[in-house]
């Protein structure tokens, strides 16, 4: 990633700051499933679905960034 110029850099940090935000929102969702899910067995299924899905999405739009910021 060329950093040097400052529309790179703001897209950047833009980006990382919603990222962040995601994914801080993703592990309150994810604990709120586990905590006050009806079967803990179900809940542990649909929050590893949930973080190899999330995972995936989020290591696409990172290579997308750096795509864009070459």
């Amino acid at each position: 990633m060329n950093l040097s110029d400052p529309a790179n850099l703001l897209i950047a940090s833009i980006y990382y700051v919603l990222t962040g935000i995601m994914s801080f929102f993703s592990i309150f969702a994810v604990y709120i499933l586990m905590r006050y899910g009806r079967s803990t067995l179900l809940a542990f299924s649909v929050s590893v679905f949930y973080i190899f899905i999330f995972l995936s999405v989020l290591g696409t739009s990172h290579q997308a960034l750096q795509t864009l910021l070459q």
